[in-house]
């Protein structure tokens, strides 16, 4: 992607797509931000306010990509299916009619089935188990039937500022299953691996983005009551020794985003990070306040009101 002359488009522009425009614009991207209401966008990303869901006869300005970060605007299926199948229509009504940007959708590996312990990749077909991944599953479909160059993004479970559900149930000691695997990335990472994904000449069409360390939820919890100087939250996981849930294969995302690039390689580095910005009892605040804030920049993307998607909740490790 040519800098200097390059446009992207964020449609659904919450936490995800304004840290994207921001990273994009300090190399002099040309940053514009979709979403219902975008003036409270920061500068220097140029503000669109369109309801993707009903963009009636606006026509979006030309761009040499769009990336596409939605969020439900409630937590059952028909919500889903309003914001994600109707923002993608809408997208494609909108966009010039002689335009074919690389089209990134960011979706979620909760799309992926997986046994207890079984190691999954971009190979492995996809098997939702819920009624909502069901609907994300029908959105890469319709991406690719709408947008001919299309990448489909999907990431693990997202952590980061306004993401820190997790350290609050080890502060207040909220049992947890111990031997759950989880897989995440940090937000920031997210965001690294959306641009690799627009400067690559020929990027995977499929990517799992997954940190370096799937690891059993206990060990995570150890980690954090340790930073925190609590007791590790008890388990309750059921009786049995093997882990529970998928383990995703990082290797395609590593080897596009060497390890050199990544600010939080694992969950260390980066609960690390959240968690030395404060004190304890400051972090709270800060933690509750950042909920609020990341809640309210995600319910304006797409539609204006919302929930977080499979993907960006950060206590799932999808």
């Amino acid at each position: 992607m040519n800098d200097s002359a390059a446009t992207v488009l964020l449609a659904g522009c919450g936490d995800v797509g304004t840290a994207l425009g921001l990273r994009l614009a300090e190399r002099g991207v040309r940053a514009v931000g979709v979403r219902r209401r975008a003036d409270a966008l920061p500068e220097p990303i140029e503000p669109v306010s369109l309801d993707l869901t009903d963009p009636g006869e606006a026509v979006l300005p030309v761009a040499d990509a769009v990336v596409v970060t939605l969020t439900a605007d409630g937590r059952d299926a028909t919500a889903y299916e309003r914001t994600y199948l109707g923002a993608l229509r809408g997208l494609h009504l909108a966009l010039p009619s002689d335009a074919a940007p690389r089209v990134v959708l960011v979706s979620s590996t909760g799309v992926l089935g997986g046994a207890d312990g079984e190691v999954v990749t971009e190979a492995t077909p996809p098997d939702p188990q819920r009624a909502t991944a069901h609907v994300l599953l029908a959105a890469e479909e319709l991406a690719a039937d709408l947008f001919p160059d299309l990448v489909i993004v999907r990431p693990a479970g997202i952590y980061g500022p306004g993401r820190t559900s997790l350290i609050e149930r080890v502060r207040t000691a909220t049992p947890v299953t111990h031997r759950r695997v989880t897989n995440r990335i940090h937000r920031d990472d997210l965001v690294t691996v959306l641009t690799a994904v627009l400067d690559a000449p020929e990027p995977p069409r499929l990517l799992h983005a997954v940190d370096h360390d799937a690891a059993r939820l206990g060990d995570v919890v150890t980690h954090l009551a340790g930073r925190l100087g609590v007791a590790v939250p008890a388990d309750n996981s059921p009786a049995g020794d093997g882990p529970l849930g998928k383990i995703i294969d990082g290797a395609l995302v590593h080897s596009l985003v060497p390890r050199s690039r990544w600010r939080y390689p694992t969950f260390r580095e980066g609960y690390d990070a959240l968690v030395g910005t404060a004190s304890s009892s400051s972090e709270k605040c800060d933690a509750d306040v950042g909920r609020a804030s990341g809640a309210a920049a995600e319910r304006d993307s797409a539609t204006g009101r919302g929930a977080s998607s499979d993907a960006t909740t950060e206590s799932r490790g999808a």
